[in-house]
């Protein structure tokens, strides 16, 4: 199932409790796994750097923003700005890049960057509402994405300490709600408590699967499936999720493909290269 279908199922739960779930839930599964893959002993090497651990803790919280904002575009039907700003992450990653970590920049990606900008323009000079929602999960995968190229840290074995600091914040939330019975979550085990779990599911295992086959596809390829999950979100949104599109942001979105398109091919010549 898409996330968006998933999350929309339980869009009556606030956001910041869901996000504190899948946090919660993402943790133990992931941990059951690593435990099982003896990959343990790497997530307690990272204890033994201070920048490792700050660092890390920064994108705990830079990705518990993110899961927030996402969950809070399903629940208020805007699962398309969710889509828009996942397709930005990488065009904001190069611009960091270049800011940050002196890559250059050929005339690829200028075009793509150039085009993401003219998108962006559109849409800011066309919606009534600043699209607060693509540019705060854009901004924060990027700069999640940025500092995670600072440490030697596997997604797994990183992922497991951030999604164990978010715990240590949902832990004592989600006990408060208990104590004064308004949390969603019941030991009987209901639908809404089993969905609570599963967010930990359709974190993990997908992302899980994914390191997994990078070590088996091209760089080029991985580039492409990147693409798939906000433009699975783009058709949910429409065709299952019934939300209107705009004429400026069909606009926005093709300008968005075409850059996309151009950064692709860019990926798969460099990987050619190389």
């Amino acid at each position: 199932m898409p996330q968006p279908l998933f999350f929309d199922q339980i869009k009556y739960i606030p956001s910041v409790e869901v996000a504190m779930h899948r946090g919660l839930w993402s943790f133990v599964i992931l941990f059951i796994l690593l435990f099982f893959l003896n990959d343990i002993r790497d997530f307690i090497n990272i204890f033994k750097s201070i920048r490792n651990i700050i660092i890390l803790s920064i994108t705990g919280i830079l990705i518990a923003v993110n899961w927030t904002g996402f969950i809070y575009s399903v629940s208020i039907h805007k699962v398309q700005d969710a889509s828009l700003g996942y397709f930005l992450t990488p065009m904001i990653s190069i611009i960091f890049g270049f800011f940050f970590l002196n890559e250059k920049l050929n005339l690829s990606k200028i075009i793509s960057v150039s085009l993401m900008l003219i998108a962006c323009l559109i849409l800011f000079l066309s919606l009534d509402n600043f699209p607060f929602i693509a540019i705060l999960i854009g901004t924060t995968w990027a700069v999640y994405g940025l500092l995670r190229k600072q440490i030697s840290i596997t997604p797994a074995t990183g992922l497991l300490f951030e999604s164990g600091l978010i715990t240590i914040i949902a832990l004592p939330y989600l006990i408060y709600l208990s104590v004064l019975d308004i949390g969603f979550m019941s030991v009987s085990l209901s639908y809404t408590s089993i969905m609570l779990i599963f967010t930990g599911v359709v974190t993990i295992f997908p992302l899980f699967f994914f390191n997994l086959g990078l070590k088996y596809i091209p760089l080029g390829l991985a580039g492409v499936l990147f693409y798939i999950a906000p433009s699975f979100h783009f058709i949910t949104s429409l065709f299952l999720l019934g939300e209107s599109i705009e004429i400026e942001k069909v606009l926005s979105f093709v300008v968005i493909w075409i850059a996309v398109g151009i950064f692709i091919y860019d990926a798969i010549k460099e990987n050619r290269l190389s």
